[in-house]
């Protein structure tokens, strides 16, 4: 098995960049070859996936955050490649999802754990989403697009931190703040089944079912049903969003006459004033935007006992097999 490690240099403590030397030489010894590569800055990560796949590496793995994930995911979209995990970021949503072992100084065999699941887990095709701006931009996302008060709280916090991480007490705060004086706005939202016009507070395009670690804003999302599930939060100011925060947390938000719930192949979305926008938690531009589900756009490796509610489908025994080192 040919496997291309594509690190973030900038994720992860010192103690995690030890850990990664022997998951590397863990891989090797497994029979796989290795060759490592490092991002040197933004969209390096899509750029050295691109290579990857054009040279038919089986598995092109993400060593970083949600963002680099993200990155790697536009690089290998469809192709053969498929997309591996070492996470090292600060959140690693996707990796919680998934049941991907994630490191920390109090557990510091996970990486190699997490090595173990790129040569021996099994390998299916998911869904992607894909959004396009108004200016012609077009990206992928791996777990969602967000538009309104998260998008908000991440473009500030990236623009006043060069830092590229977004931990959780950084996050509250800065999401504090904001919620403060946010009014939400006017929208005009078209799915599948028609357009309707909400004052909304967040919109967020869901691919997976787990949203910023502890929350499941789409609880019966699939990765692999060629479609997306919208949640919708509508209302004014900071009352409203407490309201969402407690409801999600108690898992009680799909009950509330403010949240909607949409399952859609496309979407456009319009606001009155424009709202920010990311994708997988990282900021990207501004209202209107398009979005559409490209089926079984990715092949990734995963836990061979990921969680069976992700998916739609069983796995291709033939996908399984072809993944042995």
């Amino acid at each position: 098995m040919k496997i291309c490690l594509i690190i973030n240099p900038k994720a992860g403590p010192s103690s995690f960049k030890k850990q990664l030397k022997q998951a590397e030489k863990h891989l090797l010894s497994l029979g796989c070859q290795v060759k490592r590569v490092e991002t040197q800055g933004v969209g390096d990560a899509t750029r050295l996936a691109q290579q990857a796949a054009q040279e038919g590496f089986d598995t092109a793995v993400a060593i970083g955050g949600d963002g680099t994930i993200n990155e790697v995911c536009n690089g290998l979209a469809g192709t053969e490649t498929a997309l591996g995990v070492l996470p090292a970021g600060t959140a690693n949503v996707y990796a919680a999802e998934m049941g991907i072992p994630i490191w920390h100084p109090l557990n510091p065999e996970a990486i190699i754990k997490a090595a173990n699941i790129i040569a021996h887990g099994q390998r299916r095709k998911i869904d992607l989403g894909q959004l396009r701006l108004a200016d012609g931009t077009s990206r992928y996302f791996l777990m969602w697009c967000g538009v309104g008060i998260d998008a908000a709280v991440t473009q500030s916090k990236r623009s006043n931190n060069k830092s590229r991480s977004l931990n959780y007490v950084t996050w509250i705060v800065s999401g504090l703040l904001i919620i403060y004086d946010f009014l939400g706005t006017p929208a005009t939202i078209t799915t599948d089944n028609g357009a309707t016009r909400k004052r909304i507070m967040l919109a967020v395009m869901n691919n997976g079912q787990l949203y910023g670690r502890v929350w499941r804003l789409a609880p019966q999302a699939k990765m692999d049903d060629g479609l997306l599930d919208v949640g919708i939060m509508t209302g004014h100011r900071w009352p409203s969003l407490v309201k969402l925060l407690v409801g999600v947390t108690f898992r009680r938000h799909i009950k509330d006459p403010d949240f909607y719930l949409y399952r859609t192949a496309k979407l456009s979305l319009s606001t009155r004033d424009p709202l920010p926008v990311h994708v997988d938690a990282e900021t990207i531009g501004l209202t209107p935007i398009e979005v559409e589900v490209v089926p079984l756009a990715l092949s990734v490796v995963i836990p061979q006992n990921a969680p069976s509610r992700l998916f739609e489908h069983s796995v291709d025994p033939s996908l399984k097999e072809s993944l042995s080192p």
